[in-house]
C-alpha cells in the first residue's frame, strides 16, 4: 500500500526537472513548487491523527489518496507556476493523509521488539514507488517533450488501481476492531493517552528535532538528484532515471534492515548510524565526478533512504500508549514537514545563486550530521538511564 505513497511522493523527484522546463519556472520557483508539496503534507499531518481515532485507517488512507489523484491530475494539467502550486499542494495533503495512518497500521500488529522490523518491511513500498518513477518517467518524457504530463496521468491511474485494493483488503487496527492490543514495554513507555500529556513528553520533542533535521537534509537526494545529475554531471535523463531507480530499489530493504537492527540495538543507537553514513554519502556525492563512485554513493544512500521514518514510528511507539501513537506520530510528523519545507526553499536559493548543487548537498550534509549527533547523545542518555534503572532495581532485591 506504501507503494502508492511512494508514486504520490517521489514521483515528484523525478518529474519535477522536467515540469520546470515545461513550464519553464526558475529554480527559486521549483523550490517553492517543491515547498508546497511539504505546506499541504504539514497541515495533513497536523490533523491526520485525529482522524484516524475517530473514523479509522483505511478511510482516511483511500480518501488521503483520492486527493493525491486530485493533484496529479491538475499537476498534468499545469500550464503556469500557481496551478503547478495548487496541484502539489494537493499531492502532499494526500500524502501526508495516507503515510502516518499507513505507517501506524503496519506497527499496529506487532509488539514492540519487532515493530522496527514490521514498519520496515511496510516502508519497502515506498522504494517501489521511486524505482517505477525512476524508469517510467525517463522513458515517456522521451517520446514526447509533453511526456510528463503523460507521466502524471499514468502515475494517477495506477493510484486508483491501489485505492481498489485498499479497499478490498485493507484492514484496520486491532483496537478498532475491538480485539486484543499488542503488548507494550512498560519500562520504557509512558501511559499517555491524552493529547496534551503527549505535547508535554520531552523524548517526544526531540525525537521530533531529530526529524526536522532528516526531513531538511534528505530533500536534496530525493526530490532533485535527477536534475543534479543532469545538469551539474552532465548525465543523460536515462542515466539519471536509472540512478533514481537503483537507490529506489536499494531503498526496498532499507526500512527492514535498519528496522531490525533497531530492535536489536536501540533505536537512537541505529539511527545515528544512518545519519552519519547519509552526511558521509552527501559529502562525496557532492564531489564525485566517476560515475561508478557515484553510482556506488547512491546506492549506498539508497540502502538507508526508508531508516529513518521507519525507526521514528517505532521510537515513537516506545514512548506513549498503543492508542496514543496516531496523534503522537503526526505531533513529530509537524517537525519533519517543517525540514521538508524550509530545504528545497533554502536549496532553490543557494543553486540559483551558485548555479550548482555543492553548496546545497554540503548544508545538507552538515544538517543530517546534527541530527546523528542528537540521536547519540539520546542513545547515552537512555543507556545511562536504564543502568540506573538496573542499580536501583538490584538494591530492593
Amino acid at each position: 500500500m506504501l507503494a502508492s505513497l511512494g508514486f504520490g511522493r517521489f514521483s515528484l523527484g523525478a518529474i519535477l526537472p522536467f515540469m520546470k522546463d515545461g513550464i519553464g519556472l526558475d529554480y527559486r520557483q521549483i523550490g517553492f513548487v517543491a515547498s508546497a508539496a511539504f505546506i499541504g503534507y504539514l497541515i495533513s499531518v497536523a490533523v491526520v491523527g485525529y482522524f484516524v481515532v475517530k473514523i479509522g485507517a483505511k478511510v482516511v488512507i483511500n480518501v488521503s489518496l483520492t486527493i493525491i489523484i486530485v493533484g496529479m491530475l491538475i499537476n498534468a494539467n499545469a500550464a503556469n507556476f500557481f496551478v503547478a502550486v495548487v496541484g502539489v499542494l494537493l499531492l502532499g495533503i494526500g500524502s501526508g493523509g495516507s503515510s502516518i495512518p499507513a505507517m501506524g497500521l503496519a506497527g499496529s500488529w506487532f509488539s514492540n521488539k519487532n515493530k522496527g522490523m514490521a514498519i520496515g518491511i511496510a516502508m519497502g513500498g515506498l522504494g517501489v514507488g521511486m524505482v517505477i518513477s525512476g524508469i517510467l518517467v525517463p522513458q515517456i518524457v522521451r517520446e514526447s517533450a509533453e511526456g510528463w504530463r503523460d507521466s502524471w496521468y499514468i502515475l494517477a491511474g495506477i493510484t486508483s488501481i491501489f485505492i481498489l485494493f485498499n479497499g478490498l483488503f485493507l484492514k484496520n487496527a486491532p483496537a478498532l476492531k475491538h480485539q486484543v492490543q499488542p503488548p507494550i514495554n512498560n519500562d520504557r513507555s509512558l501511559d499517555m493517552n491524552s493529547t496534551p500529556s503527549i505535547y508535554r513528553n520531552k523524548r517526544v520533542w526531540t525525537i521530533g528535532f531529530i526529524y526536522l533535521s532528516w526531513g531538511f537534509s534528505y530533500l536534496v537526494f530525493s526530490t532533485f538528484l535527477v536534475d543534479y545529475l543532469m545538469f551539474d554531471l552532465g548525465y543523460s535523463k536515462e542515466r539519471s532515471g536509472l540512478y533514481f531507480s537503483i537507490a529506489g530499489a536499494l531503498s526496498i530493504a532499507s526500512g527492514f534492515i535498519w528496522g531490525t537492527i533497531s530492535d536489536k540495538l536501540g533505536r537512537m543507537y541505529a539511527l545515528s548510524a544512518v545519519l552519519l553514513i547519509q552526511f558521509t554519502m552527501l559529502i562525496a556525492l557532492s564531489i564525485s565526478i566517476s560515475p561508478l563512485l557515484v553510482a556506488i554513493e547512491v546506492g549506498i544512500y539508497g540502502l538507508t533512504l526508508w531508516a529513518v521514518p521507519t525507526i521514528m514510528n517505532a521510537a515513537v511507539a516506545d514512548f506513549v500508549s498503543p492508542k496514543a501513537v496516531p496523534i503522537a506520530m503526526g505531533f513529530v510528523t509537524i517537525f519533519f514537514s517543517v525540514g521538508q519545507i524550509i530545504s528545497p526553499l533554502a536549496t532553490g536559493v543557494i543553486i540559483e545563486m551558485t548555479n550548482q548543487y555543492f553548496g546545497a548537498l554540503i548544508l545538507s550534509a552538515f544538517v543530517s550530521l546534527i541530527g546523528g549527533m542528537t540521536c547519540m547523545k539520546m542513545h547515552q542518555f537512555q543507556r545511562k538511564k536504564d543502568v540506573y534503572s538496573f542499580e536501583q532495581e538490584k538494591a530492593h532485591l
